[in-house]
């Protein structure tokens, strides 16, 4: 009664769930008649819908499933990639009554309406599909590889190469361990290497999975891509209250069914190492508390300002007090859902410690052993929910950018019948060119580190530009063609040729350190002697490996070879070949030192090119249209519409009508005062982020 590892209820749960959502986007068919229903589901999204929506939007299974991992391997210290942003919350209360005043249909709208720039805004577009669609491929492979971890090929029925190549993993991982350990000789340190560049290039790993990669993007694309492609932006907001449920049941439903195994909290504290409740992380590991701060500023900060999802996000709430809620209600969610993936991580290591080798396992693991029939399809269930959810919101604001500012230009005078026909059909090629980023993009977590590189390419413009009038066409244009070239051409560009790649120069890794750390013995110190009993508190030296410096990685051109010259693997971090020309020595640096570098550069260079440009130069003609986008953005939303527009007119026909909301009169800063609205939101963001973190403060104080 199994297919692929699963019961034959567990399929019937899946296949319901799948012509669920279908029969959603196909009653909201009827619905969509213009461009504003397909893009924005008629502005008329309430706060419940808005609600589930974001939160859907914003969390996929694969968050959970390397959460989890992290925390599996490095303790609660791993899981601030994801919870930073709660730091932002009060930030985001702003961001979502910005991006619904606006009353846009795009991002890239934006460049129009304060520039009457339409080339600039295509250029937006071109580089906001291309983000984005990077972004749907890290979905798509996290949906691939969560799926693959939930469809572990049983070693019994492995071949023979297979089984070579989990074995030579498995020995892999162990020799890391020795080797951080300093308990390697030459010789073993020679077989590490030669594991260790084959681990690099993919060619070992843990597991084998039943699932086949093409079949699995057929059936996966294929169900969300129909929903889709028929609702638009009403299936998908629908869709959220039935994904949004099954996001909520999959992140907890293994947290009571583990405590029961382990005998209650109780037994679950006794199994979790002190040394594994630290909240952030060494030399040893990038994520220190200065790469994430530097991180969330560059990422969550700067890089979200300028999100290609922020209208669509946003601009489909009815009024701004629901963008503003429903904004809030799923980003502190999914703060709280990252505190349960962690202990989801903390059970696998107190339940499976000794049987699982990768961290990336863990919650497949979990899940094929806690979850009898039945359950097993609930959690496969929530996570094509959680991933598709994040897909489709994506796809739907690609094709608006692609209709509107790449299309509607050299077509123009159509119907809006045709522009959403043409709308569906921009969806199906976003797609797949998303399956194709997956299959032959690098690594998960080098594409993570990468993106603030690329997301403040056009957030620090848009950040300047709804406070700032001084900015001008000419600096944006500037910015956006130099960050385009350093962070987002060169770096994938320059890796095709032999001669950059196998340069000594750019292949340099930084010098192997030795670092001393007060640590809790585990059983392999008690064998060498270092402690005289399991958690006894010892110093131990740790080998801080070699980090390549300008690429992801580099590892020998010939794995076996160990004369062979080394060859660099993924992008070329331009933000560190600045910071060695200004003269940063790189060399010494840890890790996260390195990354925090790499940060700082994107946070700070597109401003040292927009503020001084826009001094220079000037925005000839364009005053009027100027005044009008800035009392637009002064004037409160009524759901309305009627009223609203109304509302519009008297500020239009009067732009200075609200100056004496002006935080700094007579300035070119747009900054106003806070309202009632802004303030009692500020406050109840900030008790919510004390609030978060102080439980998750207390949770480890229970550990």
């Amino acid at each position: 009664m199994t297919i692929i590892g699963f019961h034959i209820i567990d399929i019937l749960i899946i296949v319901a769930y799948l012509a669920a959502i279908i029969y959603v986007g196909k009653r909201s068919t009827k619905k969509v008649k213009n461009q504003e229903d397909f893009f924005l589901a008629g502005r008329g999204v309430g706060k419940v819908l808005q609600f589930f929506s974001n939160m859907s939007t914003i969390t996929d299974a694969g968050q959970a499933v390397n959460t989890a991992a992290a925390a599996f391997s490095k303790g609660l210290g791993g899981v601030w990639l994801l919870l930073a942003p709660i730091l932002t919350g009060p930030y985001y209360w702003f961001l979502a009554g910005w991006f619904r005043r606006v009353r846009l249909i795009t991002m890239a709208e934006l460049f129009e309406e304060r520039f009457r720039s339409k080339f600039l805004a295509s250029i937006y577009a071109v580089v906001g599909i291309w983000l984005s669609v990077i972004n749907i491929g890290i979905a798509n492979k996290i949906s691939l590889r969560t799926f693959q971890a939930m469809t572990v090929k049983p070693e019994v029925k492995c071949t023979v190469e297979e089984k070579t190549q989990i074995n030579m993993y498995r020995e892999y991982v162990d020799l890391d361990k020795s080797y951080k350990a300093k308990q390697l000789t030459p010789e073993k340190i020679e077989r590490y290497k030669t594991l260790d560049s084959m681990y690099k290039k993919e060619q070992i790993g843990a597991y084998v999975s039943y699932t086949n990669t093409w079949w699995f993007y057929a059936l996966y694309i294929g169900t969300m891509g129909a929903y889709v492609i028929m609702g638009g932006l009403q299936a998908a907001v629908w869709n959220t209250l039935l994904q949004g449920i099954l996001i909520l049941i999959f992140s907890g439903m293994m947290i009571p069914i583990g405590l029961y195994k382990l005998g209650g909290w109780g037994g679950f504290t006794a199994k979790v190492p002190e040394h594994m409740l630290y909240l952030f992380g060494s030399g040893l590991t990038e994520f220190t508390i200065w790469s994430i701060i530097a991180y969330m500023i560059a990422n969550y900060i700067i890089g979200i300002t300028g999100h290609q999802g922020n209208m669509s996000n946003n601009g489909s709430a009815k009024d701004e007090i629901t963008a503003r809620t429903g904004n809030i209600g799923g980003s502190y969610t999914k703060r709280v859902l990252t505190i349960m993936w962690a202990i989801c991580g903390l059970l696998a290591y107190a339940l499976y410690s000794n049987s699982i080798s990768d961290p990336d396992t863990a919650w497949g693991v979990m899940s094929n052993n806690l979850l009898g029939a039945g359950l097993k399809g609930v959690m496969i269930s929530g996570i094509l929910a959680a991933n598709m959810s994040t897909v489709a919101g994506v796809s739907i604001y690609l094709s608006a950018l692609f209709v509107r500012h790449l299309y509607k230009p050299f077509v123009q005078n159509k119907s809006e019948h045709h522009y959403v026909n043409v709308s569906r059909v921009s969806i199906v090629f976003i797609l797949l060119l998303s399956v194709y980023v997956a299959v032959f993009s690098g690594g998960i977590l080098e594409i993570l580190k990468m993106l603030p590189s690329l997301n403040v390419i056009f957030g620090a413009p848009v950040m300047l530009l709804l406070f700032w009038k001084r900015l001008t066409l000419k600096a944006v244009y500037v910015q956006v063609i130099i960050c385009s070239v350093l962070f987002a051409i060169l770096p994938g560009m320059l890796p095709k040729f032999d001669a950059v790649k196998q340069s000594k120069w750019l292949t340099q890794q930084t010098n192997e350190v030795t670092v001393s750390q007060n640590m809790h013995a585990k059983q392999k110190d008690v064998e060498l002697g270092l402690a005289s009993a399991l958690g006894e508190k010892i110093n131990k030296e740790t080998i801080i490996p070699p980090k390549s410096i300008y690429f992801e990685k580099v590892a020998r051109s010939n794995p076996d070879d160990a004369n062979s010259p080394m060859s660099g693997i993924g992008r070329i971090n331009m933000e560190l070949i600045i910071a060695k020309v200004i003269g940063i020595d790189l060399k010494d640096r840890t890790p996260g030192a390195l990354l925090t570098i790499r940060y700082l550069i994107d946070i700070f260079l597109p401003f040292l090119i927009l503020i001084p440009i826009s001094l220079v130069t000037r925005n000839i003609g364009l005053d009027e249209n100027i005044a009008r986008f800035y009392v637009r953005m002064k004037t409160k939303v009524i759901a309305d519409r009627k009223l609203d527009d109304a509302e519009l007119a008297k500020s239009y026909a009067n732009p200075t009508r609200f100056d004496h909301t002006k935080l700094f009169p007579n300035s070119n800063w747009e900054f106003c005062k806070w309202n009632w609205e802004d303030t009692w939101g500020f406050l109840l963001c900030t008790v919510l982020t004390v609030g978060i973190l102080g439980a998750f403060w207390l949770l480890i104080k229970l550990l």
